[in-house]
């Protein structure tokens, strides 16, 4: 009959009632303690200021091929320098959306930003309905099945589609550079990138760690989701590369694909979000945590036990932001992904957690 309730509604609708009923109960517990996140006050880290702000302006590379200082690049990161950038053209790919990375040169100094997907910053100006709909078709479009690599090993298929995109002109530009004399074997070599963009530095260290291209300095993420499982993780580690991962308070990119213990919260989460795509709960996430706080202190966690403490302090916190209005949720989660525009008044909790407060561009 018409409007009467199959068995899949009553089981979604029971499993939604029970995802409301476990994370109200999070909310209501007593927080967990806090004495050995070791929290910190902001403090500006130069390194990881530049790498934010070489992040936001990929989010400006749309072709491939070499960018003129004159178009700011120099003056956001205060040096002199060489810019390319690489550009895909994917089919059904737009100025919004497409894969892209800047690598700037700088004496014995090489960036290489990789471009995320996600435009939430003060540039884009959107609306929150339009950044909204940005949000669940990124989440519902993306493809968390993994997919085999010689060198990567079992990693997310959507992120290494739009890294195979890329890498073959990075790797042009880097044996381009060498030939030039440009790079050598002492020149430092920073990867990084914003949301998608993070992903894809992640899988660009391990690449040029593998295969020798380049050494690989240090990897700063900001909002990076999660790019393989346990196989991905054994192989990063082995290559003892130095990586920090900041991800901010109710920012759910970094989240995503969820593990374990977060698919419990899969079914509120598409309800609220309208999340439906497929999650396995195989993934985990690399490098060291730097975890933003409301107050714009950085906790990082010093071992095993204090990351599990942090890891339920944010499921409490989750449940708790997920349980208020669908749009003050939404408008949430999506100012709590964003990078912003770097400079003195920039107000987003990445930029004043790296940079520190009145910190120019």
């Amino acid at each position: 009959m018409q409007g009467m309730a199959t068995p899949h509604s009553f089981r979604r609708a029971a499993a939604t009632v029970a995802v409301f009923v476990w994370l109200a109960a999070c909310a209501l517990l007593p927080a967990p303690d806090m004495s050995g996140f070791n929290p910190q006050p902001t403090a500006a880290s130069p390194l990881g200021c530049k790498l934010l702000k070489a992040s936001a302006y990929a989010y400006d590379v749309n072709n491939s091929g070499e960018i003129q200082p004159d178009t700011g690049i120099a003056t956001l990161l205060g040096e002199p320098g060489q810019a390319y950038g690489v550009s895909s053209r994917a089919s059904g790919q737009t100025d919004r959306d497409r894969d892209a990375v800047l690598m700037w040169l700088s004496g014995s100094e090489l960036i290489i930003a990789f471009r995320g997907t996600l435009p939430f910053d003060s540039r884009a100006q959107q609306k929150l309905a339009d950044q909204s709909l940005v949000l669940q078709d990124w989440l519902n479009d993306a493809d968390f099945t993994t997919q085999p690599d010689p060198q990567l090993g079992l990693v997310h298929r959507g992120f290494k589609d739009s890294f195979d995109n890329l890498w073959p002109g990075v790797v042009q530009q880097i044996k381009a550079w060498q030939a030039a004399g440009k790079l050598g074997p002492n020149t430092k070599v920073y990867v990084t990138g914003h949301s998608k963009g993070g992903a894809l530095a992640v899988l660009a260290a391990l690449k040029l760690r593998v295969t020798g291209l380049l050494p690989v300095t240090e990897v700063i993420t900001f909002a990076a989701p999660r790019v393989g499982g346990e196989d991905f993780a054994a192989r990063y580690a082995a290559q003892h590369i130095t990586d920090y991962r900041y991800e901010n308070q109710n920012d759910l990119v970094p989240l995503v694909p969820l593990d374990k213990q977060e698919l419990q919260m899969l079914p509120l989460l598409e309800s609220v979000l309208g999340m439906n795509a497929q999650q396995t709960g195989d993934y985990v996430s690399v490098g060291k945590l730097r975890y933003i706080t409301a107050d714009v202190s950085v906790i990082a966690p010093t071992d095993a036990a204090t990351g599990a403490q942090l890891d339920q302090s944010r499921m409490q916190e989750f449940g708790a932001l997920l349980l208020q209005d669908r749009g003050d949720a939404v408008a949430t989660i999506i100012n709590a992904h964003a990078i912003g525009d770097p400079g003195s008044t920039d107000t987003s909790r990445y930029y004043r957690a790296v940079c520190g407060p009145q910190s120019g561009p």
